[in-house]
């Protein structure tokens, strides 16, 4: 079954994204099959925390205006 973990705050700068690369690193290293969506659309940086960043070709924003699949953005 999945479950959803949702990482939240009114205030930036406080560790979201950080907290939630550590989360999804460690369920996945434990063999879980996870996915870690930024929703953050300005400032979004998850893929520079994961070290992904060159391989990011389309995100959410993509797949919300219809330029992409969701397959295609994980």
């Amino acid at each position: 079954m999945a479950r959803i973990i949702v990482v939240t705050s009114g205030k930036g700068g406080v560790g979201k994204t950080t907290s939630s690369a550590a989360i999804a690193t460690g369920l996945a290293q434990k063999g879980k099959k996870t996915v870690v969506i930024d929703f953050d659309i300005g400032l979004r940086n998850l893929d520079l925390i994961m070290g992904c960043e060159r391989r990011v070709v389309y995100d959410f924003v993509n797949v919300i205006q219809g330029d992409a699949t969701l397959n295609q953005a994980l």
